[in-house]
């Protein structure tokens, strides 16, 4: 897939699908390697704690290793919305020399425009560090969090 669609995909998934309105709530959605290309399953509300258990149990080795399947549509992901400050964050993955390689998304308004980050390759640990960041609201920190500690493992091995 193309890295202009591909962001594009990314986009309007997390943004689309987790909802609009400005409440004091975060919601998230599932995405599976078979789903099309704006297909989620809207899980609704959740708080850090859920998340985390959401994040360990989701099927990753096994979505991440049908992904170049010929049936593959989309990324194994879940997004996650800050409806309260139009921050999002998501984490998905791709597989890469036999392993599963996280990748995180992180988007925010500056000035009515969007704004995006990606990064890869962080630690199951590190992950759920920038979670807590991301409820925290401590979206100053996230974007430093996440670039200081990205690209230094890989995540988990497929096999």
């Amino acid at each position: 897939m193309k890295k202009g669609t591909f962001t594009a995909l990314i986009i309007g998934l997390i943004l689309i699908s987790c909802g609009t309105k400005k409440v004091d709530k975060f919601t998230y959605n599932f995405q599976y390697y078979n789903y099309d290309n704006f297909q989620v399953e809207n899980k609704g509300e959740t708080d850090l704690k859920n998340i985390i258990s959401e994040f360990r149990n989701f099927p990753w080795k096994e979505q991440t290793s049908k992904f170049n399947n010929p049936e593959t549509k989309s990324n194994p992901t879940i997004g996650i919305k800050d409806n309260l400050n139009d921050y999002d964050f998501g984490i998905f993955t791709y597989p890469k020399n036999d392993q599963v390689v996280y990748v995180i998304y992180h988007s925010y308004k500056v000035n009515g425009e969007w704004e995006e980050s990606f990064r890869e390759g962080f630690s199951e640990e590190s992950i759920e560090k920038g979670l807590k960041l991301f409820f925290e609201r401590k979206h100053k920190e996230l974007p430093i969090f996440l670039e200081k500690n990205s690209a230094k493992e890989f995540g988990i091995p497929l096999n």
